[in-house]
Formats: structure tokens, C-alpha cells, sequence
């Protein structure tokens, strides 16, 4: 986070920039070939806009530029401490359905966005918004419950094929991550692929979760 960035903050730090359009962008000079209309709106389209549209579940919609200009502050504090999306996963530690998080790639070029003044762009360049629901993560596959803990050492051939995070942190074996865990998270998380660990895998790391497994 630049000083720049930490000036913008007002007393109470994000929560309260969650809450109150920033607008000291407004005039702010463009030093930035990235725009809204060519780059940015189409990660928001992908990675947001399915909750922040009209009568969606989150508490603002996104879906024009006019709606996210004067959110650009808090929307860039909220990608780069990863609150937003919403996901308690971290990329590289487990591949699963449904991801909604931002790519590193992404979340640069929205800060980089909003630190080079968040022009809107040529309109030329706009697609049509993203308004359709999130996805509906599918249904689970039937399995048994597994607790996975620092230590554990698998008793046999198991396959993972969802996750919760009981406690954030890495979790891997000797030679697979499994998850790093931003946050505890209540549901499961469905990998895409199926997951195989021999038996005598030995886990290590400081997080914890429970598997959804089939032995």
C-alpha cells in the first residue's frame, strides 16, 4: 500500500471506505494507459459483478463506470488485502470450482487502475456488463470426513474432493500443497480435480481444515 494510499484512508480505515463512496479521484491526474471501458471492466464483469449489479446480494453495484469511479479507493484497499472477492482460499494452494478470486495479474492492474487516476476510457471499447448471478458451486460428492492437521500422517491411499478451512494457514504434504487459508470458511470448497495422496503422506504447515474424502 503506497502513502498515498494510506492518506486516502479515513479515520476507521476501510470498513468505512466500504461504506462511503471515495472521491478525492475525482480530480486526480490520469497517469495510467489502463481504462475502464478496454481493461478493467472486463476483470469486474468476470470477478464481481455477478453479486455487485442491481438487486444483486452485495450492498453496491458495479457494473458502470459511473458506479465504480467514485468506490475506485476502497475497491483498490479491498483487492489488495484480498477482502474482495470473497474467498478464503489463496491462489496456488488447490485448484477448485468456482473461483471467483482475483489473479495477482488482475489485482495489480486494478491498483495501477485507480493510483493512475481510473479513467473511463474510449466507450468504443466497452462491453455489455456482467448481470447473471454467481454460479451455484455444484453439488457434493459423497465422501467421508477427514480432519487434516500438521502432523497427520494418512493411513492410506486417500482422494480429497473438497475442502473447509478450520484454521488459515498452509497445509501440504512433501510434495503437494493443499491449501492456504486466508480465512475460515463455513462451506466447502470442490476442487476441480480430485485430489490423490498415498498412503504415509505426512502433512505439514500451521493451518487446518476438513477434507471431504474417499479412501
Amino acid at each position: 500500500m503506497t502513502n498515498r494510499s494510506r492518506q486516502l484512508l479515513p479515520p476507521g480505515g476501510l470498513s468505512i471506505l466500504l461504506l462511503t463512496p471515495a472521491l478525492a479521484l475525482a480530480h486526480d491526474p490520469v497517469s495510467t494507459s489502463l481504462t475502464w471501458t478496454r481493461e478493467i471492466s472486463r476483470i469486474f464483469a468476470q470477478r464481481c459483478q455477478s453479486c455487485h449489479r442491481e438487486a444483486g446480494p452485495a450492498p453496491m453495484a458495479l457494473t458502470t463506470f459511473a458506479e465504480a469511479k467514485p468506490w475506485a479507493v476502497a475497491i483498490k484497499e479491498a483487492v489488495l488485502t484480498r477482502q474482495m472477492p470473497p474467498w478464503p482460499a489463496a491462489k496456488g494452494f488447490g485448484e477448485f470450482a468456482h473461483d471467483l478470486s482475483l489473479t495477482q495479474e488482475e489485482i495489480v492492474r486494478i491498483a495501477e487502475w485507480v493510483e493512475g487516476g481510473a479513467p473511463e476510457g474510449d466507450p468504443a471499447f466497452l462491453k455489455p456488463p456482467n448481470v447473471s448471478p454467481a454460479p451455484i458451486p455444484a453439488a457434493l460428492p459423497r465422501g467421508d470426513i477427514l480432519p487434516l492437521r500438521p502432523g497427520q500422517i494418512l493411513s492410506g491411499p486417500t482422494t480429497i474432493l473438497a475442502l473447509r478451512i478450520d484454521r488459515p494457514g498452509k497445509l501440504w504434504t512433501a510434495a503437494t500443497p493443499l491449501v492456504w487459508g486466508l480465512r475460515p470458511s463455513p462451506r466447502w470448497l470442490l476442487l476441480r480435480e480430485p485430489l490423490r495422496l498415498p498412503a504415509g503422506a505426512r502433512l505439514a504447515g500451521t493451518g487446518a481444515a476438513t477434507a471431504l474424502v474417499r479412501r
